[in-house]
């Protein structure tokens, strides 16, 4: 299979959203399922497709002043950023936050998606400001991945804007639809919906329901827990991937 390159790009996918990522792989996610996360990572599912190994992490950076005042350019002009789509930040912190640092002078926002895989030092911590992080966290993680998802949600409100990114499912078990609706009671949540196959594992035992929905200009099977909540283009959704809360 192919291996990313290490040179950084500036992307934009079709939601609309641009994205920046300082690796591309995500050797955390998959070690625990090769489909990704909760066996429906959807950057796996692309990677696959390409024929690049997602597996393995390669971390990628600005190949010279050049290269990084051009898409510096290019983020001037954008509302915000994202790190952390095709790979996970926290597999090297440092170098997320050099990205970090770089990119600050152009940026308006950046906004960090991660699982928290690694630790951030106190001194990583305080490099967090001004940034938003979003700490991905769902009731099909473990309870031990959980509470350390939680710990660095609330610890991060010390250093950043920091929000709690729910990934949701329309569950028919009782448990898990307690433990959901504990994760979406807290202060700045984002209610990310996930999208299954009818042939997985969890909609075939009746855990999960899902049903068509409309998505961009397709249909595609979503698990829908509320209802109301926004599925679409994110220049249309008013949370912003958290700077707008």
């Amino acid at each position: 299979m192919k291996e990313y390159l290490n040179k950084i790009s500036l992307s934009k996918n079709s939601r609309g959203v641009y994205d920046l990522d300082p690796f591309k792989g995500c050797s955390n996610g998959m070690a625990l399922n090769d489909k990704g996360c909760y066996g429906i990572c959807y950057a796996a599912k692309i990677a696959k497709f390409r024929g690049y190994d997602f597996s393995k992490t390669v971390k990628r950076d600005f190949i010279d002043d050049k290269h990084l005042q051009k898409i510096g350019k290019e983020l001037a002009k954008i509302k915000f950023v994202r790190l952390g789509v095709s790979c996970d930040p926290s597999f090297d912190w440092e170098h997320t936050l050099n990205v970090v640092d770089k990119i600050r002078p152009y940026a308006k926002n950046i906004v960090i998606i991660t699982k928290h895989w690694n630790n951030l030092t106190y001194k990583q911590c305080l490099r967090l400001k001004g940034v938003c992080v979003n700490t991905s966290v769902s009731v099909l993680d473990t309870d031990v991945q959980i509470e350390k998802r939680m710990f660095w949600y609330n610890k991060l409100k010390e250093f950043c804007n920091s929000v709690l990114r729910v990934n949701t499912a329309d569950f028919n078990n009782q448990i898990l639809k307690v433990k959901q609706d504990k994760l979406l009671s807290n202060e700045k949540v984002i209610d990310n919906i996930l999208r299954f196959p009818k042939n997985h594992i969890l909609v075939k035992d009746g855990i999960i329901n899902i049903s068509k929905h409309k998505f961009l200009d397709t249909e595609v099977y979503a698990s829908k827990y509320n209802t109301n909540t926004f599925f679409g283009y994110c220049e249309y959704c008013n949370e912003q991937c958290g700077i707008g809360l």
